[in-house]
C-alpha cells in the first residue's frame, strides 16, 4: 500500500470542526490546531495539549478536587484521540497516542459525572472492554449501547453519553474488532455483531440495566454495525445508525487516507487485497430485512464518505420496517457532524423515547 493511501493530504484532512468542538475539544485547543501550518506537526501538538491538560488532572486529584481533575484527565484522553486520528501512516506514534488515550480515560473514569466503571467481557480468544455508565436515580435503567467508527472510539463518546444520561438512559460504549484497545488483538471485521452479542450477554443481567430496554447507536462504520447487530439480536430494542453504508461498493470513492485506514485496521498491507476483502465481506443486504425494531438512520447529502448512493441502498432495505425513520439532512456531512448540535440530542432523544415504551 502507498504511502499516499495512509497520509492524510493536508491539516484540513484531519480537522473537522462539527465533530471534534461536538465531542468536546474546547475551542482555543481547535483554533490552535486549525493555525498549523505543517501535517507532522498535528501529532506533536494534540500530544503536548494532553500532557498539560494530565497535568492539571493529576494535580487537582492531588488537591481533592475530584470532579475538575477526572473532567482534566479525560481531556487529556481526547487529546491523545485526536492526534492520532487518522495517523496511520506512523503505527508506532499512532498506538502509542492509542495507549496513553485509554490511559488516561482509565485514569479518569471513577471520578467523572457519572462515574465509568470498567468492564472487560472475556470472549472467544480476546477480552472487549467496555465501560458502564448510569444516570441518577434508581435503577434498573434502560441503556444505550454505543459503537465507534473505523477511528472513533469508546473513549470518545462521553458528550454524547450525557446526553443520554440526562434522558434517564445509561450507556454502555464499547470497542470492537479492529477499534481501540481491541485492534491489538482482533482487526476489523465483518461479523462485529457476535461481539454485540457478547456485550448484551454481560450487561443485560446486571442489576442496574433493564435488560428489556437495549438500544443502541453506531457513529459512521458503527452504523453498520448498529444495523447489522440489531437485525440479528433481537434483545435489541431500538437502533440508531449514526450515518451508515450497506456495502463497501463505493470503497475507491473515500478520500484517500480513509481506504487506507480501512485497509489498515483489517490488518492488510495491500491495498488490493485489502478492497477485495471488505468489499466481499462487507454487505448488509443480506441482514438488513431482519432488522424489524425502531430504527432511526442519520445520513448527510454532502457525505464524503458513504455518498448518497449508499443511502438509497439503506432506504430500500428499511422499506419493509413500518418502524424506520430515515433522516437525510440536505446540509449534512459525515454523520452530519456539522450539524452536532441538532442531530445529537434528536438522536438521544429517539433512544429515550423508544426505549422508554
Amino acid at each position: 500500500m502507498g504511502s499516499d493511501d495512509l497520509v492524510p493530504e493536508k491539516v484540513e484532512a484531519i480537522l473537522n470542526p462539527g465533530r471534534m468542538l461536538s465531542d468536546g475539544i474546547p475551542y482555543p485547543d481547535f483554533a490552535a490546531a486549525r493555525a498549523l501550518d505543517d501535517l507532522a506537526e498535528w501529532l506533536p501538538f494534540w500530544a503536548e495539549t494532553a500532557k498539560r491538560y494530565e497535568a492539571l488532572g493529576l494535580a487537582a486529584l492531588e488537591a481533592g478536587n475530584r470532579v475538575s481533575g477526572g473532567e482534566w484527565l479525560w481531556h487529556s484522553s481526547l487529546s491523545w484521540h485526536y492526534g492520532q486520528l487518522m495517523w496511520f501512516h506512523e503505527p508506532e506514534r499512532r498506538e502509542h497516542g492509542q495507549h496513553k488515550k485509554v490511559e488516561m480515560y482509565k485514569l479518569a473514569a471513577p471520578h467523572l459525572v457519572a462515574p465509568a466503571e470498567r468492564v472487560e467481557i472475556e470472549f472467544e480468544s480476546t477480552t472487549i472492554p467496555g465501560y458502564l455508565r448510569l444516570p441518577e436515580g434508581p435503577g434498573p435503567h434502560p441503556c444505550a449501547v454505543l459503537i465507534g467508527g473505523l477511528e472513533s472510539t469508546k473513549e470518545e463518546s462521553y458528550h454524547f453519553e450525557a446526553l443520554c444520561h440526562r434522558r434517564g438512559l445509561a450507556t454502555f460504549a464499547f470497542d470492537g474488532p479492529g477499534q481501540g484497545e481491541m485492534y491489538f488483538d482482533v482487526k476489523l471485521c465483518a461479523d462485529f455483531h457476535r461481539y454485540t452479542s457478547a456485550v448484551l450477554d454481560a450487561i443485560a443481567p446486571r442489576p442496574e440495566v433493564d435488560g428489556d430496554r437495549i438500544g443502541i447507536l453506531g457513529r459512521s462504520l458503527g452504523g453498520y454495525y448498529a444495523m447489522q447487530s440489531a437485525a440479528l439480536d433481537k434483545r435489541l430494542k431500538s437502533c440508531v445508525a449514526w450515518g451508515g453504508f450497506s456495502n463497501m461498493a463505493d470503497f475507491d470513492g473515500m478520500p484517500p487516507h480513509t481506504r487506507g485506514g480501512f485497509v489498515y485496521v483489517s490488518g492488510f498491507e495491500d491495498l488490493d487485497e485489502g478492497r477485495a476483502y471488505l468489499q466481499e465481506t462487507f454487505d448488509l443486504s443480506q441482514t438488513i430485512g431482519d432488522l424489524t425494531c425502531p430504527t432511526l438512520l442519520i445520513q448527510g447529502v454532502h457525505d464524503p464518505i458513504f455518498p448518497p448512493h449508499q443511502t438509497e441502498l439503506l432506504q430500500a432495505g428499511l422499506a419493509h420496517n413500518d418502524l424506520a425513520e430515515i433522516v437525510v439532512e440536505p446540509d449534512g456531512d459525515h454523520c452530519c457532524h456539522n450539524m452536532g448540535p441538532v442531530v445529537r440530542p434528536r438522536m438521544a432523544d429517539y433512544l429515550a423515547r423508544t426505549l422508554g415504551e
